[in-house]
């Protein structure tokens, strides 16, 4: 308990200092920009709030089999939250993982289950931020290939089949024994919960980002922005190593959205880099003090054998 608690004090300490360096960068690169005004801003961070919130219900959505009770719920959406700050930290999406499974296993989720689902939760998003940038297919100003690419976005949809799941894990099982058996997948009505929560994820912050270059480009047509976000916080996703994606994306929305320059692009992204990081810190400290009222409990610890790879 103690060990455990320590661990994620740590990580606590390191995902702020992460913040406090990414908000002192940001910070500095807007004084190069003009900023979206304050109404932009206000609206944009309540989209922020909505999306972090809908990222966690979505996790959670994954163990609907374990997390059976409202302060079982808090607790794992607390260890979601609070390993979204180590984003920011060297190594950005590595260090995420990591604490994100550990930090689940930790309140006792089966090691077998958080193992197979964080991958589960990686093809739900890049299915969702598929799908919501698939539009682009309608922008005539991207060359031709880009629009189809962005249409078969929505072919990602299919990788959500339980059955092409389980087919896959068996494959890989083949080489690697220790990567657990297809019987750890969330059900299909479970995954399909997550992809939901998903497109809740990204829809907002696609919103908020196209409300927020709207107000410091106008002429900008909101649908291909809202679907150039999508795929470029989709790329942003994938590239692991990069704290957060910050600089995948934003090179990506200068080549999805040509018609506009890229100081307003990059401003758009700047600020809502900003309310996001004080979205997830308030989502952070707000389940925090539910936790404590709700004296969010355990999860029953498994057999040590579930533990533990065969």
């Amino acid at each position: 308990m103690k060990r455990r608690h320590l661990f994620q004090a740590l990580l606590l300490l390191g995902g702020l200092i992460g913040i406090a360096l990414a908000v002192r960068s940001t910070v500095g690169d807007t004084h190069e920009h003009v900023m979206p005004s304050p109404a932009a801003l206000a609206v944009s961070g309540v989209f922020a709030v909505v999306a972090i919130t809908a990222s966690a219900r979505a996790w959670v959505a994954l163990f609907s089999d374990l997390v059976t009770s409202r302060p079982h719920r808090t607790a794992l959406r607390g260890t979601f939250y609070l390993s979204q700050l180590t984003k920011y930290l060297p190594a950005g999406g590595v260090v995420q993982a990591g604490s994100q499974v550990t930090l689940a296993r930790g309140i006792g989720v089966p090691l077998r289950r958080v193992a197979v689902a964080f991958p589960v939760s990686v093809v739900g998003a890049v299915a969702a931020g598929g799908t919501l940038g698939s539009g682009l297919v309608f922008d005539s100003d991207l060359d031709a290939w880009i629009r189809v690419l962005a249409l078969a976005g929505l072919c990602s949809v299919l990788l959500l089949h339980r059955g092409l799941m389980a087919r896959t894990l068996t494959f890989a099982r083949r080489f690697v024994h220790r990567i657990p058996s297809d019987d750890q997948l969330p059900t299909q009505r479970d995954i399909l919960v997550f992809y939901a929560y998903a497109l809740l994820t990204i829809g907002p912050l696609c919103v908020a980002y196209a409300i927020l270059l709207r107000s410091v480009a106008s002429g900008t047509n909101p649908l291909f922005v809202f679907c150039a976000f999508a795929l470029s916080w989709v790329i942003g996703f994938l590239a692991v190593p990069i704290p957060a994606g910050v600089g995948v994306r934003e090179a990506l929305l200068v080549a999805l959205i040509p018609g506009v320059g890229a100081a307003p692009l990059l401003a758009a992204s700047l600020a809502l880099r900003l309310l996001s990081i004080a979205a997830e810190l308030l989502a952070f400290a707000f389940n925090r003090v539910v936790g404590h009222v709700q004296g969010s409990p355990e999860l029953s610890p498994p057999p040590a054998e579930e533990l533990t790879f065969p």
